[in-house]
Parts: C-alpha cells; sequence; structure tokens
C-alpha cells in the first residue's frame, strides 16, 4: 500500500475505529500521539477456509484495494478475523459498516455517538420452565438489528447477565414471597450496575432482552422509564429467535372504552377510583374471566385491528405503535379521569410490550397506580403493584 492510500484511508475513517468509535491516534498508558490503526481486510486477504471471510468470489488481486480495507483498533480488527464470528460480522454487514462510518465522517465535524449498547438481560423461569436466553443471541440482534454494538454490563455470572432470577425460589408453584424477591433482584442489577453508567455517560443506550412473568416485566419496563434510550427485543415463534423480522405489518391499537352501562359506578359524576385495562394482544381475555371485585368497574380495552397473534409484533415498528396507542391512552386517562387511583392491568400481552407498558407509566402525582395479575388454576389473582 502506497504512503497516499494509507492516508486516504485514515482521513475517510477520521482517525477511529470503523467498528468501536475508538481514538486511534493516543496511546492509552502515556496519552503520546502514536499510530495505533490497523488496516483490516474486509474479504480476507487469502482465498482460503483459514482467513476469515476468505472464500468469496472477489479476485484474490482485488482485496489489497482500499475498499476493501477499514480502519481499525487492534481489538476489532483480531474480533471480526476469528472464524467464530465470520458468520455474524459477514462481508455484507462489514462494508455497510465501513460506508456508513466513512459517511459519517465526512458530514460530521464533532465526534461520533458511541455506537455502544448495554445489554440488559433478564433470565427467569416461567411456570418451572426454564427459558433460554443466550448472549450470542441479543449480540447478533443488535448488530443486525440496530447497527450497535453490545456491551455487556458484568454482573452476577460474569457473563453479562445483569438480571438473574433463575436462582429465586418460590416461582412454580407461586409462593408469596416470590415477587419481594425478584423484585429485589430487578432493583439492585439495575442500580449497582445500569443506573451508575448511565449517570456517568458510560451508557448512553441499553437493549433489553426479557424472559420472566409479566408482572415482573412490566416492573422491569417502570424501573428502567422511558427516559432512558432503549430498544427492547422478543423472541419471535416465526424465526425462533430474538431479532426483530423484516416485516411491513399493518397492525395498529385501538383502546375502546367499554360501553356497558353497568360498569363505572357512575362514570359520569366520576366518583370511581378502580378502573380495567383488559390487553388483548396475544390471546382474549373474556370479562366474565375478571376478578368479581372488578365486574362494576369502567374498563378499557386495547387491541390490535388485525386481531391477536402469539406474534401480534411482527416487527419493531408494530410494536412501536402498540406504545403510541398506550402512551395515548395514559394521556386521555390523566387529562379526562384524574379520580382514578388504581389500574387494574389483565389479559394476554407479549414479552416486549409488557415491558414496553412498564416503560410508558409516568412518575408524577397523577399516574394510578397499576395492578398487575398472575393467572394461576383459581383465575387472576394480584401479583404486583406498580
Amino acid at each position: 500500500m502506497s504512503e497516499l492510500e494509507r492516508r486516504t484511508l485514515w482521513v475517510r475513517a477520521g482517525g477511529r475505529c470503523t467498528l468501536c468509535k475508538a481514538y486511534l491516534l493516543e496511546g492509552a498508558l502515556s496519552a503520546v500521539e502514536v499510530p495505533l490503526g490497523e488496516r483490516a481486510h474486509i474479504v480476507g486477504r487469502e482465498d482460503s477456509a483459514n482467513s476469515a471471510r476468505g472464500e468469496h468470489p472477489m479476485p484474490v488481486e482485488d482485496r489489497d484495494d482500499i475498499d476493501n480495507l477499514m480502519l481499525a483498533c487492534s481489538l476489532c480488527h483480531t474480533e471480526i478475523d476469528k472464524k467464530r464470528v465470520e458468520g455474524i460480522l459477514d462481508v455484507d454487514l462489514l462494508r455497510d459498516l465501513k460506508r456508513k462510518h466513512e459517511t459519517d465522517i465526512k458530514t460530521q465535524t464533532g465526534l461520533l455517538r458511541d455506537s455502544r449498547t448495554a445489554i440488559v438481560r433478564l433470565a427467569g423461569t416461567i411456570r418451572g420452565d426454564v427459558m433460554q436466553l443466550p448472549r450470542k443471541a441479543a449480540a447478533e440482534a443488535v448488530i443486525r438489528c440496530a447497527g450497535r454494538f453490545p456491551f455487556f454490563v458484568e454482573a452476577y455470572d460474569r457473563q453479562g447477565v445483569e438480571i438473574d432470577l433463575l436462582q429465586v425460589d418460590g416461582e412454580y408453584p407461586l409462593e408469596e414471597t416470590y415477587y419481594r424477591t425478584a423484585t429485589r433482584r430487578i432493583d439492585a442489577a439495575l442500580e449497582t450496575r445500569v443506573m451508575p453508567g448511565i449517570a456517568s455517560g458510560d451508557i448512553d443506550h441499553v437493549s433489553v432482552f426479557a424472559i420472566a412473568r409479566l408482572p415482573l416485566l412490566i416492573y422491569l419496563g417502570w424501573k428502567l422509564n422511558d427516559g432512558i434510550p432503549a430498544d427492547i427485543y422478543q423472541r419471535h415463534r416465526s424465526t425462533d429467535d430474538w431479532q426483530w423480522p423484516d416485516s411491513t405489518a399493518a397492525t395498529d391499537f385501538t383502546v375502546t372504552h367499554d360501553p356497558d352501562p353497568s360498569a363505572g359506578q357512575n362514570l359520569d359524576a366520576g366518583l370511581y377510583e378502580d378502573a380495567v385495562l383488559i390487553t388483548n394482544l396475544s390471546g382474549t381475555t373474556p370479562v366474565t374471566d375478571l376478578p368479581a371485585e372488578l365486574h362494576d368497574a369502567a374498563r378499557w380495552t386495547i387491541s390490535p385491528d388485525t386481531g391477536p397473534a402469539e406474534d401480534v409484533f411482527a416487527g419493531a415498528e408494530v410494536l412501536a405503535r402498540f406504545v403510541a396507542a398506550l402512551r395515548g391512552f395514559f394521556t386521555d386517562l390523566e387529562t379526562t379521569h384524574k379520580h382514578i387511583k388504581r389500574l387494574h392491568v389483565l389479559g394476554a400481552l407479549p414479552l416486549a410490550g409488557a415491558i414496553e407498558l412498564g416503560r410508558s407509566l409516568k412518575s408524577d402525582a397523577l399516574r394510578p397506580t397499576l395492578v398487575t395479575y398472575d393467572r394461576t388454576q383459581q383465575g387472576y389473582t394480584v401479583a404486583l403493584e406498580v
């Protein structure tokens, strides 16, 4: 490579790693300006199975061209050349990352935003079944779906499981102490691992992967709240993984008020303090299944216009429309029904929707207490108040 080509590679990349954005002209130990960048091949330099991405139709004589090279720090260079990550960080993805990075450098004069995202994983059991939430699946999802790179906040198992509920006793059959212990675990993980990072600026975005009972997912979302930039992921039955599928689904969501005149204890007078929100997203909850003490409460139902389905959130944009419907509902509730003190939430809701429901809650004095429920053999029973 000529001196002009080396200089061109550095200028196009802005002296920063194409992948992690590390500054490559300052030693971490001495603070002396020393060039730390390395030329990383996108298509491997050699036409060989031993060369990362080497078995590619690109002619070998073209592989040292500047368009096939990216400026990288030694750590990223070493990682992308490992055969184990070749299926995730493939040629097309690396080319796209190089193009986006060099375009950003050309159009921006300031520092690029940090493209890392802190992975927040909540791993629990549901009715005694251990739910798998692989670290690798979370990493691949944020790379593929958001163009971000995973940052695992080390925690209990030193493998990035920030919130570990697998060892909490009393999940099934459900014992009275289960939710108290589980919420303490969530509090401890967020308050000692995640929140300090946000306060210090080390974390400016989180990606949430969680499997647990719905009341705990709502609680997790409430603790995170909507002030923290976050992407929420869930496992999809249609694809059997955690990546959001490419979808053109036009599913929208509607919140309807129950027209039954017997519900609401004199709605016009505004005397009632309890109301119900039925979430008919991944299934349908008949009104007759409500606890007896809620039969006369004012009721709202949120449902998709395409009907309930296991994978009702066919893509991230569908989840966003659900969040918009939720926020509209809570805004209306705070404006026109200030007398409601407790909102009882029951029904069928996908995991990502439960987290977003919690994040949609506002912490001001006008917000009613959210009462969440578990579905048991005895019917709906109160689980957590948020």
